[in-house]
């Protein structure tokens, strides 16, 4: 009997993640609510999936792969009328993160510019411009370029929160992935999480993957709060989600409604 239940909790565990890690992530999410517009959340953030429904366009050169992906996610995140702009060049070059002062423009994935003139005239306005650049290589795993831009956004956003995400600035870089989640890019973010690199390694390519902070576990876990707080079934949430992370995200979303913590932030959002 004994037998039959150690294989039934290898096989079907209770837990995806500890409950410390689960309840570091639930209280991200109780920030990030405090902090970035819950009404943003709830109304009009969607799931993204990775298919042309969100990601629709052609493309014919890399550069302009990359400028279809950004501008779908900056619209996504809500900060279409943020000053920031896509910058070709490599990584490295990535514009060190600042405060811009930007606290009082809020996320709106509604807002839309009369016209590029006036785009352009809220740029140039604007008292920074918040350049974004890429690795050329992701636009391989367009998934990953997507997740890349979203994290992005999230660390930006994170510098213009009025409180320090929870653990402190030191947990800002973990934080920033649930924070992306939390936009709605989970079940990009959980593909992209881990990349099998084969059996000898010659095929894999470091370049072409996101660089990840959190585990897959971690990840999944975000994802199916971010599921329960919007109230969208299981079908729905995979359907986008790899073949082998749909167990686990079924025993994180099992994890997740068993605990009192998710409930109080469903309480919390209610009293906003």
């Amino acid at each position: 009997m004994n037998y039959i239940k150690s294989a039934k909790q290898f096989l079907w565990p209770e837990l995806l993640i500890s409950n410390e890690s689960a309840l570091w992530i639930i209280d991200c999410y109780r920030w990030a609510l405090e902090n970035f517009d819950s009404e943003e959340f709830y109304q009009r953030t969607a799931l993204i999936q990775p298919d042309n429904r969100f990601f629709p366009g052609d493309v014919s050169s890399v550069e302009e792969k990359a400028e279809n992906i950004f501008k779908h996610s900056l619209k996504y995140a809500g900060l279409e009328h943020w000053p920031i702009r896509l910058r070709h060049t490599n990584l490295q070059n990535q514009q060190r993160l600042e405060s811009f002062g930007l606290e009082k423009i809020a996320r709106n994935s509604q807002f839309q510019f009369q016209s590029k003139s006036q785009a352009l005239s809220e740029s140039i306005n604007a008292p920074h411009t918040i350049e974004i650049s890429y690795n050329r290589q992701l636009t391989l795993k367009p998934e990953d370029l997507a997740s890349h831009f979203s994290h992005m956004f999230a660390m930006h956003l994170l510098k213009e929160a009025n409180q320090p995400p929870p653990g402190g600035i030191d947990y800002a870089v973990e934080a920033s992935e649930v924070l992306a989640v939390f936009m709605g890019f989970g079940v990009l973010f959980s593909n992209s999480a881990y990349t099998f690199r084969g059996g000898c390694g010659s095929c894999y390519n470091a370049s072409a993957n996101r660089q990840a902070s959190l585990s897959e576990s971690e990840i999944l876990f975000a994802l199916a709060v971010f599921c329960h707080l919007k109230k969208i079934d299981t079908k729905t949430a995979t359907q986008g989600l790899k073949k082998h992370l749909r167990s686990s995200f079924t025993i994180a979303r099992r994890q997740v409604e068993k605990m009192k913590a998710c409930g109080e932030v469903l309480t919390l959002a209610a009293a906003q």
